[in-house]
């Protein structure tokens, strides 16, 4: 008798931990438009946010920041993000950072690398100060502007992750890779490298010289 109550004792325990584990795990399983419409308006600013103690916030509880600074002092650089998701574990989880863009005649069939690449440095800046990014996701919507412009004047109640007529795009955020093509470009910027041409459309669409006649490698 006292083994078939160890053994059940021993079974319910095994339960209770498998229990607890996937209802941890549940909050990372939820889809990137699941977290983007449960998360919450934040009621702090995202510093207020990343000095709480771990019990202010509820735990599995997204928060949504609009338009926050961040600094990395390590990689020298600050900007602003568009949004982002965080919640609270034993540290501050970053979710996902957004960066919405707008243009004006047609949507990428892809996200663009400098778009990936911005939204890279606010999680690399976000990283530096203890936030964790492990399973961060950078997510770029693509939006026509006459059509953001519709939905604004409209007061449309649809997320720009709902609404059909944008193009929404994710990654997993890779720090390594960031922080290589940020070494990439110091070097130009802070040393005397000189930058190597690299023709091509995608390339020389956005670059302010592909059309004044001062670059030699435009491809366009």
């Amino acid at each position: 008798m006292n083994s078939f109550l160890n053994l059940f004792s021993f079974a319910a325990l095994v339960a209770i931990v498998a229990l607890i584990a996937i209802l941890r795990k549940g909050i990372g399983t939820l889809s990137i438009r699941g977290k983007m419409k449960h998360a919450q308006p934040a009621p702090w600013n995202l510093q207020e946010f990343l000095n709480l103690n771990p019990s202010s916030p509820k735990r599995n509880e997204f928060y949504k920041f609009s338009e926050e600074s961040v600094r990395s002092h390590a990689h020298r650089f600050m900007g602003r993000f568009d949004g982002a998701i965080l919640h609270w574990e034993e540290v501050p989880i970053l979710d996902m950072i957004i960066e919405n863009k707008f243009p004006v005649s047609y949507l990428p069939e892809k996200a663009k690398k400098e778009d990936i690449f911005q939204a890279g440095l606010y999680a690399l800046a976000l990283a530096e100060t203890g936030v964790s990014c492990s399973d961060t996701r950078l997510v770029t919507i693509y939006c026509l502007q006459d059509v953001a412009k519709r939905c604004l004047e409209g007061n449309s109640p649809k997320l720009c992750g709902d609404c059909g007529e944008g193009k929404n795009f994710s990654k997993k955020f890779n720090q390594s890779e960031i922080e290589r093509n940020l070494a990439r470009i110091d070097k130009v910027w802070y040393g005397k490298s000189r930058p190597k041409p690299n023709p091509a459309e995608e390339n020389c669409r956005p670059c302010p010289y592909s059309k004044s006649g001062k670059c030699n490698y435009s491809a366009v």
